[in-house]
């Protein structure tokens, strides 16, 4: 039978995870005791044990002891992404209309479900200090994300959709005047469609708190007037069609991810 030592305690769910999480990717068989099912953010639940094989252990300590937690959060979403093989390299239209040569297909996580989980105990973790009554997620992409994320944060969930070219709260939620919500969307590049999110909800007289993204990539560059937690910062280069690098070297035009947004 295999012999396991604690290698930390942690407070919380989220970081829990992700820390074993981490460990997992680089090859150590990490596990979790001592989780309270339910009670992520109940300040009386103490002592969850990440625990790793007693031969493992030096490496494990190694690799949680030389990386801060921005650090572990950014290498295991990176992983996640690569692992889907989400990061491609091409000649893409984007939704925003811009072109550029990468394109992050989010789809590929969305059909991995624990992947998902994960990615939802990453926007639990860094939000899990607002107060907010509900968590919007933005179709496509940020439909399951956002209602996972309001899974862990036990919170109300709704999804904003584009119906005749116009951003609307899918009919049949309970959104009332005076709530405060998190935002959660996949990827960006420009943050239009988040911006008229922020002034959808803003007309019905609801506070955006914050807004999650997973992949930023205009490398912080975007600015929403709120708080924004982002789970990776890239700086990706987008054209317009007409000053295009890859359109005057005639390399063909991908359009991919079309989900009539």
């Amino acid at each position: 039978m295999e012999e396991y030592k604690t290698i930390r305690r942690f407070d919380n769910s989220p970081e829990a995870n992700m820390a074993k999480n981490y460990l997992t990717q680089n090859g150590i068989l990490a596990i979790l005791n001592d989780e309270h099912v339910g009670q992520i953010f109940n300040p009386a639940v103490k002592g969850i044990k990440l625990d790793v094989p007693v031969e493992q252990y030096d490496k494990a300590k190694e690799l949680i002891d030389e990386v801060d937690k921005e650090t572990v959060e950014r290498n295991l979403i990176v992983d996640i992404l690569e692992e889907c093989d989400c990061l491609l390299d091409g000649h893409f239209k984007l939704t925003s209309g811009l072109h550029s040569d990468k394109y992050i297909e989010k789809i590929k996580v969305i059909q991995e479900p624990e992947k998902v989980v994960t990615i939802a105990d990453m926007f639990a973790l860094k939000m899990h200090d607002i107060e907010a009554d509900i968590v919007i997620g933005m179709a496509m992409g940020g439909i399951v994300l956002g209602y996972e994320t309001a899974k862990q944060m036990n919170k109300q969930f709704a999804f904003t959709q584009r119906k005749d070219g116009k951003m609307i709260i899918r009919k049949g939620f309970d959104i009332e005047p005076g709530m405060k919500a998190i935002v959660i969307e996949d990827v960006v590049t420009t943050g239009g469609s988040v911006k008229e999110v922020l002034e959808l909800l803003k007309s019905l007289d609801v506070e955006v708190q914050a807004v999650g993204l997973i992949v930023d990539r205009t490398g912080g560059e975007v600015d929403f007037g709120v708080r924004t937690e982002v789970l990776l910062n890239m700086k990706v280069d987008a054209h317009q069609p007409g000053d295009c690098p890859l359109c005057e070297e005639g390399v063909a035009l991908t359009t991919p991810g079309s989900s009539d947004k």
